[in-house]
């Protein structure tokens, strides 16, 4: 089959890179022929104004070699396009497309462009694993959320990433449960589909001889962070390891305290088999906790999504952090780790300086990572029996 995969792609951002990737690669390896749709609402480049040049340049080379890119899209042009190109199937997503923030955006990922006809004539529309947490769509016009309903409504399998977006999809614009099934990340299959070689540049390092650690360069109290990581890097030496920085897109921490940070360009692949080898990882992003999951490699989540209310942060003041983890029921990190028996591995990344560094690591050394495969696994298997029925099911909603 000819699969059109319209999702984020572009931008300097190692999750958004990764989970088109995984997307494509996943299909690709199914024998279709995959095309990644080069959308952007006014046809210009993405703004990467904000990053370091050298990182910029390794998310750019990253997608044009590893993805099939079409030309570049603006909206009007997105039906005639797959129009003429004969596609059997529009797959939309993986990642938070569903972003309210953004009503032309939203329009082109909810497949409102699409005509019913195109359907009827044998056209697949499928979701792989969209989302949009932490928010609802109760302030969209009545008019807007009709335009929503009517897109959602020519998909033949849609799904959502988290229970989230699924359930207010289906209360405030679908007005009944007509998404039925949640799908995981793709990122999850990463681990699988990567083919590429670790390339670690410092001889000094081994695999699984290090923990590594992302801090963002905005962290608002570095003072207090420069202090817990003293402790954190003396208790991570004395037991034999390194502590490797992995910067961000945006910038590393700016601390002049690790054994060793990753320089720039880092390549996407690359910053995932970084987390790979690792003995452990503590940092704040989404992806880098998935790719965690893919590689069976232990984490700490210092989860800072969500919106917490003022007497759990409170609590948190306090070091009373079990409370955050069991009712920030808006962050994604909690959605994704709920029943997997890993939920402790996370806290509100705010105070991440009151978390003990001497229990934070032996905890991490004591994970059990038979319970992080077998999620990992159980999680591939939905996902690829998923699009099993997605690509080869009835051309009608199969979302039961």
């Amino acid at each position: 089959m000819k699969i059109g995969l319209l999702t984020y792609y572009e931008g300097a951002n190692f999750g958004v890179n990764l989970q088109v990737y995984s997307s494509s690669r996943y299909l690709d390896l199914l024998g279709h022929e995959v095309w990644v749709i080069k959308y952007s609402r006014d046809k210009k480049e993405y703004d990467y104004s904000k990053y370091p040049y050298k990182q910029v340049k390794a998310h750019s080379d990253f997608i044009e070699k590893k993805l099939n890119l079409t030309e570049r899209l603006g909206q009007d042009e997105l039906y005639g396009f797959v129009k003429n190109n004969n596609f059997d199937v529009i797959a939309l997503g993986a990642d938070a497309i569903w972003n309210k923030r953004d009503k032309v955006d939203l329009k082109v990922y909810t497949a409102q462009w699409l005509k019913n006809e195109d359907i009827v004539a044998g056209m697949k529309v499928i979701g792989i694993s969209p989302a949009f947490m932490g928010s609802t769509y109760s302030d969209l016009t009545v008019e807007e959320k009709e335009s929503f309903k009517a897109g959602l409504l020519r998909f033949t399998y849609p799904n959502t990433r988290d229970e989230w977006t699924r359930s207010v999809v289906n209360r405030e614009i679908m007005g009944f449960e007509y998404i039925k099934k949640t799908n995981p990340d793709p990122v999850f299959l990463l681990n699988e589909l990567c083919i590429d070689k670790w390339n670690p540049l410092w001889d000094e390092v081994q695999s699984k001889k290090y923990f590594i650690i992302s801090i963002p360069p905005t962290f608002p109290d570095k003072s207090s962070m420069l202090s817990w990581l003293k402790k954190l890097k003396q208790h991570i030496n004395i037991k034999g390891y390194k502590l490797i920085e992995l910067p961000m897109p945006e910038g590393a921490s700016g601390f002049d305290i690790f054994d060793y940070t990753v320089p720039y360009p880092i390549d996407p692949l690359q910053w995932f088999l970084w987390l790979k080898n690792a003995r452990g990882y503590i940092g704040m992003r989404f992806h880098a906790v998935v790719s965690c999951l893919s590689a069976g490699t232990p984490f700490f989540s210092l989860d800072i999504y969500g919106n917490v209310p003022r007497w759990l942060d409170y609590l948190n003041r306090l070091g009373i952090h079990r409370f955050d983890r069991q009712l920030n029921k808006r962050s994604k990190i909690r959605n994704l780790l709920e029943g997997s028996g890993l939920e402790d591995f996370r806290m509100n990344g705010i105070y991440v300086d009151r978390l003990n560094p001497k229990r934070l690591i032996d905890k991490l050394e004591s994970c059990d990572t038979r319970k992080i495969i077998d999620f990992r696994d159980k999680n591939i298997a939905i996902f690829k029996k998923n699009m099993d029925e997605a690509l080869n099911g009835p051309l009608s909603v199969s979302n039961k």
